[in-house]
């Protein structure tokens, strides 16, 4: 067997002493572990704030469903998918689109419109909530801003057709329906992310809101802008453009605005 024992030789600044004979090693360590206890330092804990996520399970459920949208628009329709997020910049594709193509029909364009339908309400209806009327039911809210939604997008088609059929202007309304919807299927992406960030982030709703708030007028300007091009290139004069567009975009936002806060 070996041996267990072993001479020590402590220098005078060791913390602690041994007397300098033969000891025996378990001696030592069981030493060396009671002594080390008056040199411990204090521990020092810090107290994390945790998140509180209290989103309905519906709400994780609406999110699910639309990233699937998503996920199934780039993954199973690639080509179409890539010609639409090209058409933002690309005017000439835009029109190939309209011309070749049937707009309302494809799988892309009806999954991205139910996605701005699902989170466009969802985003604002948890906004509110949280930022003014906690004790309100996200759910009802949902609904009164769901309902209105539905209704506008339903009328605002029918209107479109009808001026359509009423002017015998098929042409020029269906390449301004597109790029309407257009803007729509951008939007839903842009609020499936800020509905994600309000539910699972801590960043605070009032910087969400203005982004939110930015998104959308920013979309009626350029939607606002190539109906004008539209109009313009089809000989339409500028005044009944005006007219035109600020009768069925402008006008039902702003009933539609004033409808939700009555409610609410």
């Amino acid at each position: 067997m070996k041996d267990s024992t072993l001479t020590l030789s402590i220098p005078e600044s060791a913390p602690f002493s041994f007397p300098e004979k033969e000891t025996d090693y378990n001696a030592w360590v069981n030493e060396v572990v009671l002594s080390s206890k008056e040199f411990t330092l204090e521990t020092t804990t810090f107290q994390g704030s945790s998140l509180q996520l209290n989103s309905p399970t519906w709400i994780i459920f609406m999110l699910v469903i639309g990233f699937s949208c998503l996920a199934i628009s780039r993954s199973v329709y690639k080509k179409r998918f890539r010609m639409l997020y090209k058409t933002l910049g690309n005017w000439k594709l835009s029109k190939q689109i309209i011309r070749y193509e049937k707009v309302y029909t494809h799988p892309v364009n009806i999954l991205m419109s139910f996605n701005f339908i699902l989170l466009f309400p969802l985003f604002f209806s948890i906004l509110y909530v949280r930022l003014y009327n906690p004790s309100t039911n996200i759910g009802q809210v949902y609904f009164y801003i769901l309902a209105p939604l539905v209704i506008y997008l339903l009328v605002k088609l029918i209107c479109y057709q009808f001026s359509a059929w009423l002017w015998n202007e098929k042409g020029v309304i269906e390449e301004y329906l597109f790029q309407s919807n257009l803007f729509n299927k951008y939007l839903g992406v842009v609020f499936l992310i800020l509905t994600s960030l309000v539910v699972y982030s801590q960043i605070e709703l009032t910087s969400l809101a203005f982004i939110a708030l930015g998104a959308v007028g920013l979309s009626t300007v350029f939607q606002l802008s190539r109906g004008v091009m539209i109009g313009l290139e089809n000989g339409k004069h500028l005044f009944f453009i005006i007219a035109y567009l600020c009768t069925l975009e402008i006008l039902p936002w702003l009933v539609f605005g004033k409808l939700i806060t009555t409610s609410l």
